[in-house]
């Protein structure tokens, strides 16, 4: 039995998870943009997890954004989370709860919940990109995340697309994917489609409206994934790709647009297209599960 905890820089969830994979109902709660609270907050929702858990609790697996020094347990500077910079998260659960936690990339876990219980369930190796505020990355080799030499892995998110009107990066740079990719991306491709939006939700009140300003939008958005995804797979050669995160709830709308992009980009490698782009069935539980599944086979 474990506590499986997803800490983004928005909002705090997790659950009690068993070495099958059963869980409890996951908890979810708007994280607090300051130190004192996110521990406080975090302290509390283990507590929770833990009365509700219906065995004897092993462990703790945290999912987060970062960067994170996952052997150290210490954040670096979060792009999103400006405020966790050089918190001692592993010592902070370990000295609070006796337990050193399971760590691991939120984007990187939760491309493991997918090959274990979502979209790519049963796939062995993966490319899982989660859209959201940012854009994360996983890459599963053989059932395992694969780092390179990297502490945190590649981080494909700020691969070079071209300046895109010089919008910066939350890494301080012009032409990351992620600002091509990205929520706020979507907001201002709206507005070029002289569609403004205050929020992200307004969207889909239009999509389901039918409205040809929002599905030109969603258009232009999945031939801009289509395109990112078509240089992942040239890159790696793994054609199971799968797409979480709080996005991924709008890909009715550009589901073919990004396949049509990936078979005009490798027309000339058509070996390398991939069958399909599989999205996630709930993105909320993608990073729970990868930390579920990272702990089941564990000794402790």
């Amino acid at each position: 039995m474990y506590i499986c905890i997803d800490l983004g820089g928005s909002n705090l969830r997790g659950t009690w998870m068993d070495a099958a994979g059963n869980c409890g109902e996951a908890l979810n709660m708007p994280r607090p943009r300051d130190l004192e609270g996110t521990r406080r907050m975090l302290t509390g929702l283990i507590q929770q997890l833990m009365q509700r858990a219906p065995g004897k609790v092993e462990n703790i697996g945290l999912a987060s954004a970062g960067p994170l020094n996952l052997n150290q347990g210490v954040y670096f500077t979060p792009t999103n989370m400006p405020e966790l910079k050089d918190f001692d998260l592993s010592g902070f659960i370990s000295g609070i709860f006796g337990k050193r936690p399971f760590l691991e990339n939120d984007a990187q876990a939760a491309a493991l919940g997918e090959i274990y219980k979502g979209c790519l369930a049963g796939e062995k190796d993966a490319l899982v990109f989660t859209l959201g505020t940012g854009l994360g990355s996983g890459v599963i080799f053989d059932g395992n995340v694969w780092r390179g030499k990297l502490d945190a892995g590649p981080e494909l998110g700020h691969i070079f697309m071209g300046p895109n009107h010089g919008m910066r990066c939350g890494c301080g740079q012009v032409g990351c994917a992620e600002t091509w990719l990205r929520a706020s991306a979507i907001k201002d491709l709206a507005g070029r489609n002289r569609l403004a939006l205050q929020g992200l939700k307004e969207l889909d009140t239009y999509l389901e409206q039918g409205d040809e300003r929002a599905l030109k939008t969603m258009r232009q958005y999945g031939r801009r994934l289509g395109l990112y995804l078509s240089q992942m797979v040239s890159i790696f050669g793994i054609k199971n790709i799968g797409i979480s995160g709080g996005l991924s709830r709008l890909a009715p709308y550009f589901r073919e647009q990004v396949q049509e992009s990936i078979r005009f980009r490798l027309a000339s490698r058509p070996w390398l297209v991939p069958a399909s782009v599989e999205f996630s069935r709930d993105p909320q539980m993608s990073a729970l599960w990868g930390m579920g599944y990272l702990m089941r086979g564990s000794e402790f």
